[in-house]
């Protein structure tokens, strides 16, 4: 996919705040660690989207009905992330656990938990016009500031900013682009349903977030809220 206004932040030689960019090797389980080692937290994730893990006493639901054996505990208090329960509440920056899951699981994509990175994310599918979509915004408010990118599997791409903190942002503000806050995305090299994997552009190495959230795409207070 290709919108001419979209830009890539030029790379800091020193890295955002002094992080150096990562090289990304082709292989799942090498890429995921070394994610983790530059702290970045991962889980994995299936194929399909849907987490390993999720133990019976961890699921709300069983066949659509209550489970009478779930106790209610918060997600970023499950004792049971060591199998990924939770989804993206159990990423974490442990080599050891990382090496581990990726071990049992070397197919598996990585996940990364958006705000628990401190990143904010701008995930536009060309599928279901986001691409219409992201020129009509840059119309409405102008060009936003180039970011870190990554190309999709699906052909489209994630901009990636940083946080803006505890601010609530909309999780599906336009047709086509999701806002990917306390969700997660898929790292590459990860693979897609169509079979395409996920990639950082240029030398293919990630490089953390330098540009702030744009300020024009901050919910606005209303007056005597």
């Amino acid at each position: 996919m290709t919108i001419s206004t979209i830009t890539e932040t030029p790379a800091n030689p020193a890295g955002a705040f002094g992080l150096a960019p990562i090289d990304i090797p082709k292989t799942l389980p090498e890429a995921a660690l070394n994610y983790a080692l530059a702290g970045i937290k991962v889980f994995r994730v299936r194929r399909n989207k849907t987490p390993y893990g999720n133990c019976f006493l961890c699921r709300q639901t069983i066949d659509d009905k209550p489970n009478p054996r779930y106790d209610g505990h918060r997600p970023e208090d499950c004792r049971c992330h060591v199998d990924t329960c939770h989804a993206h509440w159990a990423a974490t920056t442990d080599p050891d656990t990382v090496r581990r899951w990726w071990a049992e699981e070397p197919d598996a994509n990585i996940g990364a938990p958006c705000r628990l990175n401190g990143w904010a994310v701008i995930d536009i599918d060309p599928r279901n016009g986001g691409h219409r979509s992201y020129v009509a915004v840059e119309e409405h408010f102008g060009v936003l500031p180039g970011t870190a990118m990554q190309i999709t599997g699906g052909d489209g791409l994630h901009l990636l900013y940083r946080s803006p903190g505890d601010i609530s942002l909309p999780g599906a503000p336009f047709p086509g682009i999701e806002i990917k806050h306390n969700g997660y995305i898929l790292l590459a090299p990860s693979v897609h349903s169509s079979g395409y994997r996920y990639q950082w552009p240029a030398d293919g190495r990630f490089r953390h977030p330098e540009t702030e959230w744009p300020q024009v795409l901050l919910p606005r207070t209303r007056k005597g809220a």
